[in-house]
């Protein structure tokens, strides 16, 4: 007789959708089909984690990485928003300092190096990993720092070497999130902590507008968090949470405006392609002289509603975002 798998085996996909990796649930149900032609996203009725699907496989997903999404030379954003981005990773290596011991920290998803550098001047040693060489570019040569690319659940790091690890909008990202977190429990000294910040399925923003929220990003993000699941997660890996926030001034606004005019009928994240140089753009935006000035014209309200709504939906405990600190018991 064929032994019974456990509920939480780690899911092999076969075209039938799979267990919930949180709770074990075999009933995920459909809770709207995602803009990306082909996919959709599953909801677990009992933990309520979301997931995208059908999952795409290593080979399916590479081609939603194309060299646009990361820009020439990983410059994504006009010279503005470049400098904002320095200035919120400077803040979170602040963050990090005031509760990681200086030593190894692991950036997961560590994109072009900014956190781990301003980590570095504040006396740690930098380690980071990456999907693909693109990704990990300026990192690597501008920034030189020691970035590995590759499958993060089969990398060559020592166990209990890290002070630190950091999944910074990257878990969400893995294919087997449940298998990631106990990788870095393995690669963390006792103590030592792990660092999320991932969109959270459970705000109010992705709840109003569903398969329009910008944070969504699927076929992406393989897995879309609320707060239980995520606190479910780690406490099965022995993890005690010590901060847990649902303020980002970084993501938050962001998240509504972009998803208002998603919702408004504008070509999906057109406001986004405004935003960017034009090696990282994927729509040309000189095709779209009408739809360029009606953005503008209604930023200025648009904008100061998604700043009012990010102000509420923190106030409530349900941000955009989700930024969680835990300690490796």
């Amino acid at each position: 007789m064929t032994k019974p798998l456990s509920r939480f085996t780690p899911e092999r996909y076969d075209g039938t959708a799979p267990r919930c990796p949180c709770c074990g649930c075999d009933a995920a149900r459909t809770a709207f089909p995602a803009l990306e032609a082909g996919f959709s996203v599953l909801r677990c009725p009992d933990c309520g984690l979301g997931r995208t699907w059908p999952a795409p496989s290593l080979a399916e997903i590479e081609k939603y990485y194309p060299p646009t999404y990361y820009g020439k030379e990983n410059v994504r954003f006009n010279p503005f928003f470049e400098a904002m981005t320095r200035l919120f990773q400077r803040r979170r290596a602040r963050v990090l300092h005031n509760r990681v011991p200086r030593g190894p920290v692991l950036d997961i998803g560590c994109g072009r190096g900014f956190l781990l550098s301003y980590l570095r001047t504040l006396g740690y040693e930098p380690h980071g990993m990456e999907f693909s060489d693109t990704a990990a570019w300026h990192a690597r040569n501008r920034l030189k720092l020691d970035v590995l690319t590759g499958d993060f659940l089969t990398s060559p790091h020592q166990k209990e070497r890290f002070n630190g690890v950091v999944f910074w909008h990257s878990l969400e990202h893995f294919s087997h999130p449940v298998e990631a977190l106990a990788r870095a429990r393995e690669l963390l000294r006792p103590g030592g902590l792990v660092a999320i910040a991932v969109p959270n399925s459970d705000s109010l923003q992705a709840r109003f507008f569903g398969r329009y929220w910008f944070h969504l990003d699927v076929p992406r993000h393989y897995y879309h968090f609320g707060t239980g699941a995520l606190e479910a997660l780690l406490t099965r890996q022995r993890f005690r949470i010590v901060q847990l926030d649902h303020f980002c001034l970084e993501q938050n606004p962001y998240g509504w405006l972009q998803s208002f005019y998603n919702a408004l009928g504008f070509k999906e994240n057109f406001l986004y392609s405004l935003l960017k140089t034009e090696t990282a753009r994927t729509l040309n935006i000189r095709q779209h002289p009408i739809q360029t000035l009606l953005t503008v014209l209604l930023l200025p309200p648009l904008l100061a509603l998604s700043l009012a709504m990010t102000l509420a939906e923190a106030a409530v405990g349900r941000g955009g975002t989700i930024e969680l600190y835990a300690i490796k018991e």
